[in-house]
């Protein structure tokens, strides 16, 4: 049961809660929206909602729609090319996104479903290129498939959405043990064993399959090559060994991702 008194609500939203709740089916609007407060009136940021799976039931078909759009894009004569994402274990991605909860997660807005943002796919394999090499990132080759700041790319990173239904939701901690060092206060004090730990719930997805769209506007820019690597190349290591979204050094994010044929993908 919802403890209205703890919302910063008008009345008739509180009577509202009291008796509608169970019918609220997005969970975008329950994580970001519903926000319960403590007597201080601070964030009771322990509280995070329970992620039943009917919110997530409309998963597979946005999945068909957007399958739909990239179909429209061959008919018109690009090439795309579509990969699995399976992470090895957990994947959080926007834990930094400003959030009254101090923690978030990447929610669609309207749909409230967990997903990639292709800006971040795009990002992550720039990244890693760079971070191989800094000078690949002058390679001409490089810059016609991410662009430069005068022209756009020839590949358009579409948003990867989850591809199969027994994913599920669950909530992790972080337990930083020096919380007023890191937080760099007023008077901030070395690490020492007597500061109190400050455990930060947040969610993540386990068992996850992702389906990550690219368009070529172009052709033959597929096969382009940057330091002797073709951009498939480039995605499969960023991927198992850089990983995608918050805390991959501990692996989250990181997983395998293999090219799906098309007599697979129309299965």
């Amino acid at each position: 049961m919802i403890n209205s008194n703890k919302l910063k609500i008008p009345f008739d939203t509180s009577y509202y809660l009291k008796n509608a709740m169970e019918k609220v089916e997005n969970f975008n609007l329950l994580f970001n929206k519903y926000i319960e407060f403590n007597k201080k009136s601070e964030v009771e940021k322990k509280r995070i909602p329970e992620a039943k799976k009917e919110f997530f039931d409309s998963c597979i078909q946005f999945t068909r729609k957007q399958k739909y759009i990239i179909d429209k894009y061959k008919l018109q004569g690009y090439e795309v090319a579509t990969y699995e994402f399976r992470p090895y274990d957990k994947i959080v991605v926007g834990l930094g996104q400003e959030s009254v909860r101090e923690v978030s997660m990447t929610l669609h807005w309207i749909y409230g479903i967990p997903y990639i943002p292709g800006q971040a796919i795009k990002g992550v394999i720039s990244n890693w290129i760079k971070f191989r090499d800094e000078e690949n990132s002058n390679d001409d080759n490089f810059k016609k498939i991410f662009g430069t700041e005068g022209e756009k790319g020839k590949v358009i990173f579409m948003d990867s959405y989850l591809a199969n239904d027994d994913f599920y939701l669950k909530q992790d901690i972080m337990n930083p043990h020096y919380f007023e060092y890191y937080s760099q206060s007023k008077n901030p004090s070395a690490p020492s064993d007597w500061q109190n730990p400050k455990p930060i719930f947040f969610l993540i997805v386990e068992n996850a399959i992702f389906h990550i769209s690219l368009i070529f506007l172009e052709k033959e820019t597929k096969d382009l090559k940057i330091a002797n690597k073709t951009m498939e190349e480039w995605m499969i290591e960023a991927f198992r060994y850089g990983g995608i979204g918050a805390k991959t050094s501990l692996g989250y994010g990181t997983g395998e991702l293999t090219l799906i044929r098309e007599n697979e993908r129309n299965a």
